[in-house]
């Protein structure tokens, strides 16, 4: 289970680097608390993050599951985040 951890922990923190190489910050969340990025990596099964403009408000949010296979552990998004940072082509590109 430890090198599956690993995949997910690298892919989410490849998925924070685009997000802010957009532009955008992140606050994340676990079951309705705020969490810091690195509790998201490293603490929690499942964390919702969301993908905030400069002017903090939220553009979107993706929910990423540990529970999942690495490659499916982004387990659902709303579709703008698309066209806000790639997601969909994000998503192609890592998990092929």
């Amino acid at each position: 289970m430890e090198r599956n951890l690993n995949r997910h922990r690298t892919y989410m923190r490849k998925l924070f680097k685009l997000i802010e190489s957009k532009g955008y910050t992140i606050e994340c969340e676990c079951e309705d608390f705020e969490i810091t990025k690195d509790e998201a990596i490293y603490q929690v099964d499942d964390a919702v993050i969301y993908v905030m403009d400069k002017e903090g408000y939220s553009k979107g949010w993706i929910l990423f599951s540990f529970w999942n296979d690495w490659d499916e552990s982004i387990s659902d998004y709303i579709a703008s985040l698309d066209e806000t940072i790639g997601l969909d082509n994000f998503i192609k590109t890592e998990t092929n």
